[in-house]
């Protein structure tokens, strides 16, 4: 075999040399039916061989195949990685839930690495010694709340954040100071923003959540507990879904003033719930979770009540 032939191609060019030699004693029709090839590519070959002997028989494969996705689709993704940060599975439900088109995961990374756009950084994490994961099974049945620290313009501010563990459903609120009145008025805004009855509220053991507010929340005929400390994953879904409102909110925005940054976050309080789709609620958006669980709650139409 000539030296010329690279070793990858070697045995593709033996299996042809086989292909031809029978063609040349028996004749092409023989060698394509023979072989359960077409006459047009068994002629193609032998010719090639007649012209250049082995190195004839060298596939002549394009060195770049012409693109099967469409130019929009891969304008749509690079948004979504530039942008959005999102990787291909997210990057594929987004797709066919809001632009109606649908992709595999796999061409949309192949489209990702064709764009040379940069391979996603992860989030050092802790390893929780919390291994098992767990769901509530109606909503109310658990409340997360958690305080968030935020900085406005130089100006320390407070978002409160309260999550159900069934839904995914979230209020959102922003306060000026991080302490038992500011508590006691997130209390009043959950019961009446979330659309269903709370049976447990839980929270860490911060100074902005004493005994006075325990007492509260019992008061209201709502369980109270608090977490263990130093136990922050017992409050995970309230905690990761803080870090999505630094990583998709406050990162994004540069607000002048704490009253431009509450009315903004009024408005990424109502996306969360009815328009961002969530991995951890396999691509459906809190709202769509709760009519599913308690179908007829709220209209599908009407925004949950937020400031």
């Amino acid at each position: 075999m000539a030296d010329s032939i690279t070793a990858r191609h070697r045995l593709r060019v033996k299996q042809r040399r086989r292909v031809v030699d029978f063609a040349e004693e028996y004749g092409l029709r023989a060698a394509a039916r023979h072989f359960g090839l077409a006459r047009r590519t068994v002629r193609t070959w032998y010719r090639r061989w007649e012209a250049d002997g082995e190195p004839g028989l060298v596939p002549r494969y394009p060195a770049r195949r012409r693109r099967r996705v469409s130019d929009g689709l891969v304008e749509l993704a690079r948004v979504a990685r530039s942008e959005y940060r999102w990787g291909a599975t997210r990057t594929r439900i987004w797709l066919e839930r809001v632009h109606k088109i649908r992709a595999n995961a796999k061409t949309i990374h192949r489209v990702f690495r064709d764009l040379g756009m940069p391979v996603l950084t992860k989030t050092p994490r802790r390893r929780p010694k919390q291994l098992k994961l767990f769901e509530k099974e109606a909503p109310g049945d658990s409340i997360q709340v958690d305080v968030k620290v935020i900085k406005v313009k130089r100006e320390k501010v407070f978002q409160y954040t309260a999550l159900d563990d069934c839904t995914r459903l979230r209020v959102l609120r922003l306060y000026r100071r991080q302490h038992q009145s500011s508590s006691l008025h997130f209390l009043e805004e959950i019961r009446r923003t979330l659309p269903f009855p709370i049976k447990k509220l839980q929270c860490d053991n911060g100074s902005e959540f004493p005994v006075t507010f325990k007492l509260a929340v019992e008061a209201a005929g709502i369980k109270h507990r608090y977490i263990k400390p130093r136990r922050p994953q017992q409050n995970g879904k309230v905690e990761r879904s803080h870090r999505i409102d630094a990583e998709e909110f406050w990162s994004r925005n540069d607000f002048e003033t704490v009253a431009a940054a509450e009315a903004s976050l009024a408005d990424w309080e109502r996306r969360y719930n009815h328009e961002r789709f969530s991995m951890a609620l396999h691509g459906r958006t809190p709202i769509e979770k709760l009519h599913h669980v308690l179908p007829g709650v709220v209209p599908p139409d009407k925004q949950l009540d937020v400031q």
